[in-house]
């Protein structure tokens, strides 16, 4: 009786091993290896990393309307969308990661900051005619990604603005350090 528990236990244990492990392979990186090397380079410059960040969702947005442009034949068309989708939301999401960073350290990022604001507007434009031009068929399987995506674009352009405001306050005190350290000061 005891060995059963004991064995039972050992079998949910490996179950559950194996269905972290395939969880987690599933996940993707959004960026291939020469996208990653950038981000290293550009990792002690707040502004060059926002503009490589904006640089990479960019690409991933003209992905988008080639899609739509060109691939209305394609049957994993909402697929790749699907998942060009994603990418932009974790580009998003690791450019707040990277504006709380930064900011905690007060590195001056107001170049950064104006672009990526700048860069909201557009990106605004093409998920909403994502959303108008999609055929509902279509539209269905990534119409919950698409919310996702559009809900971080909104915190994020929200947090650039405020961010800006602040480091524009910061200028005019001299409180903005112009080399970003990992120490803060």
């Amino acid at each position: 009786m005891r060995h059963r528990g004991t064995r039972r236990a050992l079998i949910g244990a490996l179950l559950l091993f194996v269905f972290v492990r395939c969880a987690a392979a599933q996940k993707r990186d959004p960026l291939n290896e020469k996208e990653v090397d950038e981000m290293r380079e550009s990792a002690d410059s707040p502004n060059k990393r926002l503009e490589v960040m904006v640089k990479f969702t960019r690409a991933r947005m003209t992905q988008i309307e080639q899609l739509e442009a060109n691939g209305r034949t394609a049957k994993d068309r909402p697929m790749q969308i699907h998942d060009l989708l994603e990418d932009v939301t974790a580009l998003l999401d690791e450019m707040e990661d990277n504006l709380d960073m930064y900011a905690s350290h007060k590195a001056d990022m107001r170049k950064g900051l104006t672009l990526l604001i700048e860069a909201d507007s557009e990106w605004q434009i093409k998920l909403r005619r994502l959303k108008e031009q999609s055929p509902p068929e279509e539209l269905d399987q990534y119409s919950f990604v698409l919310t996702n995506t559009d809900e971080a674009l909104k915190d994020v352009a929200e947090d650039a603005r405020k961010e800006l405001q602040q480091q524009n306050e910061w200028a005019k005190q001299k409180k903005l350090t112009t080399v970003y350290s990992e120490r803060a000061n």
